[in-house]
Protein backbone atom coordinates (compact mmCIF):
# COMPACT_ATOMS: atom_id res chain seq x y z
CA UNK A 1 0.00 0.00 0.00
CA UNK A 2 1.32 3.45 -0.90
CA UNK A 3 0.05 7.00 -1.25
CA UNK A 4 0.71 6.70 -4.99
CA UNK A 5 -1.60 3.82 -5.89
CA UNK A 6 -4.18 4.21 -3.12
CA UNK A 7 -7.64 3.76 -4.68
CA UNK A 8 -11.35 4.11 -4.07
CA UNK A 9 -11.70 0.61 -2.62
CA UNK A 10 -8.99 1.23 -0.03
CA UNK A 11 -10.64 4.50 0.96
CA UNK A 12 -14.03 2.84 1.36
CA UNK A 13 -12.50 0.11 3.51
CA UNK A 14 -11.03 2.68 5.89
CA UNK A 15 -7.43 1.98 4.94
CA UNK A 16 -6.54 5.68 5.09
CA UNK A 17 -7.46 5.78 8.78
CA UNK A 18 -5.28 2.73 9.41
CA UNK A 19 -2.37 4.35 7.58
CA UNK A 20 -2.80 7.49 9.67
CA UNK A 21 -2.76 5.46 12.87
CA UNK A 22 0.45 3.75 11.78
CA UNK A 23 2.19 7.13 11.51
CA UNK A 24 0.93 8.19 14.92
CA UNK A 25 -2.21 10.15 14.00
CA UNK A 26 -5.12 8.55 15.82
CA UNK A 27 -7.34 11.61 15.60
CA UNK A 28 -6.95 13.99 12.65
CA UNK A 29 -9.11 16.59 14.39
CA UNK A 30 -6.78 16.77 17.38
CA UNK A 31 -3.73 16.86 15.09
CA UNK A 32 -5.15 19.78 13.11
CA UNK A 33 -6.18 21.69 16.24
CA UNK A 34 -2.72 21.25 17.78
CA UNK A 35 -1.16 22.32 14.48
CA UNK A 36 -3.33 25.45 14.33
CA UNK A 37 -2.53 26.34 17.93
CA UNK A 38 1.21 26.03 17.28
CA UNK A 39 0.96 28.06 14.06
CA UNK A 40 -1.00 30.80 15.82
CA UNK A 41 1.51 30.96 18.66
CA UNK A 42 4.44 31.09 16.25
CA UNK A 43 2.82 33.83 14.17
CA UNK A 44 2.31 36.08 17.21
CA UNK A 45 6.04 36.24 17.89
CA UNK A 46 7.54 34.48 14.88
CA UNK A 47 11.14 35.60 15.34
CA UNK A 48 11.73 35.20 19.09
CA UNK A 49 14.52 32.72 19.74
CA UNK A 50 15.08 32.15 16.01
CA UNK A 51 18.85 32.40 15.54
CA UNK A 52 18.52 31.84 11.79
CA UNK A 53 16.12 34.71 11.22
CA UNK A 54 17.52 37.65 9.29
CA UNK A 55 14.89 40.40 9.28
CA UNK A 56 16.51 42.45 6.50
CA UNK A 57 16.93 39.40 4.27
CA UNK A 58 13.37 38.27 4.92
CA UNK A 59 11.93 41.67 4.12
CA UNK A 60 14.05 41.88 0.98
CA UNK A 61 12.83 38.46 -0.08
CA UNK A 62 9.23 39.44 0.62
CA UNK A 63 9.70 42.46 -1.63
CA UNK A 64 11.14 40.21 -4.29
CA UNK A 65 8.19 37.89 -3.89
CA UNK A 66 5.83 40.81 -4.48
CA UNK A 67 7.61 41.73 -7.70
CA UNK A 68 7.58 38.13 -8.92
CA UNK A 69 3.91 37.75 -8.11
CA UNK A 70 2.86 40.93 -9.86
CA UNK A 71 1.95 39.08 -13.03
CA UNK A 72 -0.40 36.84 -11.05
CA UNK A 73 -2.69 39.76 -10.29
CA UNK A 74 -2.99 42.66 -7.90
CA UNK A 75 -5.25 40.81 -5.45
CA UNK A 76 -2.50 38.30 -4.64
CA UNK A 77 0.07 41.07 -4.39
CA UNK A 78 -2.15 42.82 -1.86
CA UNK A 79 -2.13 39.71 0.31
CA UNK A 80 1.64 40.04 0.75
CA UNK A 81 1.27 43.76 1.36
CA UNK A 82 -1.31 43.15 4.09
CA UNK A 83 -4.17 44.84 2.24
CA UNK A 84 -7.39 44.16 0.41
CA UNK A 85 -9.59 41.15 -0.07
CA UNK A 86 -11.79 39.10 2.16
CA UNK A 87 -10.17 36.52 4.38
CA UNK A 88 -11.04 33.35 6.21
CA UNK A 89 -9.63 32.15 9.53
CA UNK A 90 -6.08 33.23 8.68
CA UNK A 91 -6.95 36.68 7.41
CA UNK A 92 -6.55 38.75 10.58
CA UNK A 93 -2.81 38.15 10.92
CA UNK A 94 0.00 39.68 8.94
CA UNK A 95 0.41 37.37 5.90
CA UNK A 96 4.18 37.07 6.25
CA UNK A 97 3.95 36.20 9.96
CA UNK A 98 1.06 33.83 9.28
CA UNK A 99 3.08 32.01 6.63
CA UNK A 100 6.05 31.76 8.98
CA UNK A 101 3.85 30.47 11.80
CA UNK A 102 2.33 27.80 9.56
CA UNK A 103 5.78 26.80 8.30
CA UNK A 104 7.17 26.42 11.81
CA UNK A 105 4.20 24.27 12.75
CA UNK A 106 4.75 22.22 9.58
CA UNK A 107 8.36 21.52 10.54
CA UNK A 108 7.28 20.48 14.02
CA UNK A 109 4.35 18.27 13.02
CA UNK A 110 5.49 16.75 9.72
CA UNK A 111 8.37 14.73 11.10
CA UNK A 112 10.76 16.91 9.08
CA UNK A 113 14.25 16.37 10.44
CA UNK A 114 15.78 19.01 8.16
CA UNK A 115 17.85 16.84 5.94
CA UNK A 116 16.90 13.25 6.68
CA UNK A 117 16.81 11.76 3.25
CA UNK A 118 16.14 8.03 3.32
CA UNK A 119 13.02 5.95 3.56
CA UNK A 120 10.78 8.29 1.62
CA UNK A 121 12.20 11.30 3.43
CA UNK A 122 10.64 14.72 3.35
CA UNK A 123 9.21 15.13 -0.15
CA UNK A 124 8.72 18.82 0.58
CA UNK A 125 12.43 19.50 1.11
CA UNK A 126 12.51 21.35 -2.20
CA UNK A 127 9.55 23.61 -1.41
CA UNK A 128 9.07 23.56 2.34
CA UNK A 129 12.45 23.77 4.05
CA UNK A 130 12.42 27.57 4.42
CA UNK A 131 9.98 30.37 5.07
CA UNK A 132 10.75 31.76 1.63
CA UNK A 133 9.52 28.58 -0.01
CA UNK A 134 6.47 28.57 2.25
CA UNK A 135 5.68 31.95 0.70
CA UNK A 136 5.69 30.18 -2.66
CA UNK A 137 3.15 27.72 -1.27
CA UNK A 138 1.03 30.65 -0.10
CA UNK A 139 1.24 32.27 -3.52
CA UNK A 140 0.03 29.11 -5.25
CA UNK A 141 -2.67 28.74 -2.61
CA UNK A 142 -3.94 32.25 -3.39
CA UNK A 143 -4.30 31.32 -7.05
CA UNK A 144 -6.93 28.79 -6.04
CA UNK A 145 -8.68 31.18 -3.65
CA UNK A 146 -11.05 32.21 -6.41
CA UNK A 147 -13.37 34.49 -4.44
CA UNK A 148 -10.74 35.96 -2.09
CA UNK A 149 -12.22 34.52 1.10
CA UNK A 150 -8.96 32.88 2.14
CA UNK A 151 -10.13 29.32 1.49
CA UNK A 152 -9.92 26.63 -1.17
CA UNK A 153 -12.30 23.76 -1.92
CA UNK A 154 -11.94 20.01 -2.30
CA UNK A 155 -12.08 20.44 -6.07
CA UNK A 156 -8.90 22.53 -5.84
CA UNK A 157 -6.77 20.19 -3.74
CA UNK A 158 -5.55 17.94 -6.56
CA UNK A 159 -4.63 20.94 -8.71
CA UNK A 160 -2.86 22.57 -5.79
CA UNK A 161 -0.75 19.47 -5.16
CA UNK A 162 0.07 19.27 -8.86
CA UNK A 163 1.19 22.91 -8.86
CA UNK A 164 3.45 22.17 -5.90
CA UNK A 165 5.02 19.17 -7.64
CA UNK A 166 3.06 16.65 -5.56
CA UNK A 167 0.77 15.39 -8.29
CA UNK A 168 1.95 11.83 -7.68
CA UNK A 169 -0.23 11.64 -4.55
CA UNK A 170 -3.34 9.55 -5.18
CA UNK A 171 -6.46 11.72 -5.63
CA UNK A 172 -8.23 9.47 -3.14
CA UNK A 173 -5.57 10.21 -0.52
CA UNK A 174 -5.73 13.93 -1.31
CA UNK A 175 -9.52 14.16 -1.10
CA UNK A 176 -9.73 11.81 1.87
CA UNK A 177 -7.30 13.98 3.82
CA UNK A 178 -9.12 17.13 2.73
CA UNK A 179 -12.36 15.82 4.20
CA UNK A 180 -10.60 14.71 7.39
CA UNK A 181 -8.87 18.08 7.88
CA UNK A 182 -12.12 19.97 7.11
CA UNK A 183 -13.28 19.72 10.71
CA UNK A 184 -16.30 22.00 10.36
CA UNK A 185 -17.39 20.20 7.19
CA UNK A 186 -17.96 23.36 5.18
CA UNK A 187 -16.01 22.07 2.19
CA UNK A 188 -13.14 24.57 2.45
CA UNK A 189 -9.65 24.85 3.96
CA UNK A 190 -7.65 27.94 4.86
CA UNK A 191 -3.87 28.15 4.46
CA UNK A 192 -3.06 26.82 7.94
CA UNK A 193 -5.36 23.84 7.36
CA UNK A 194 -3.65 23.25 4.04
CA UNK A 195 -0.23 23.26 5.71
CA UNK A 196 -1.57 20.77 8.29
CA UNK A 197 -2.74 18.55 5.43
CA UNK A 198 0.71 18.82 3.84
CA UNK A 199 2.34 17.84 7.15
CA UNK A 200 0.12 14.75 7.30
CA UNK A 201 1.05 13.89 3.72
CA UNK A 202 4.72 14.12 4.61
CA UNK A 203 4.29 11.74 7.54
CA UNK A 204 2.41 9.30 5.30
CA UNK A 205 5.10 9.57 2.64
CA UNK A 206 7.76 8.59 5.14
CA UNK A 207 6.12 5.19 5.66
CA UNK A 208 3.92 4.68 2.60
CA UNK A 209 5.88 6.54 -0.07
CA UNK A 210 7.22 3.57 -1.96
CA UNK A 211 5.95 3.61 -5.54
CA UNK A 212 4.83 0.25 -6.87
Amino acid sequence: MSIFNFGREQLQKGMLNKMLQEVGIDDVGSFVQDFRNEAAQASVAPHQGDDDYDEDATLQHASGQQANLFSMGSSMLNQFSGGGGGHGGDGDSNPLDMVQGAMKAYKMFSGDQSGSGGGGGNFLDNIGSTVQNAQKMYAVYKQFDKNGDGKITVEDIELYLQEMGLGFVSPYVAKGLFQAVDQNHNGTLDFTDLMALTAILNKLNGQFGGAQ
